[in-house]
């Protein structure tokens, strides 16, 4: 049952680590060309007013790869969600095996 327990804290550390990073990579915005050769991240400095997820019309300053703010949209917005449902699932298991593992012993010892 203790077993199960780490296990539980290492994959919610796993869980929140891939919800923060896929967080800032959604933040962060693609690296690409804007057209003078040049690669760089066009989105980095934007406020939140105007992120370039809420307005596609910015997503045109990538020139090059093509749909590389579509494909890093989609990608950081998966993943973002798998790292909070991992996080949740094993959150879940933690609370339930340290439940299992203190009861479970005091159940022992009234027997």
């Amino acid at each position: 049952m203790l077993l199960s327990v780490v296990l539980a804290v290492l994959g919610f550390t796993g869980g929140v680590y891939c919800a923060v990073i896929s967080s800032l990579g959604l933040i962060g915005g693609p690296l690409c060309d804007t057209g003078d050769g040049e690669y760089l991240y066009p989105f980095r400095n934007d406020t939140l007013e105007d992120n370039y997820l809420f307005n596609q019309t910015m997503w045109s300053i990538c020139k090059e790869p093509e749909n590389i703010v579509l494909w890093n949209t989609i990608l950081f917005s998966i993943l973002l969600a798998i790292g909070v449902i991992e996080a949740i699932l094993c959150f879940i298991q933690l609370i339930s095996g340290l439940t299992s593992f203190i009861c479970g012993s005091c159940m022992r010892k009234r027997k």
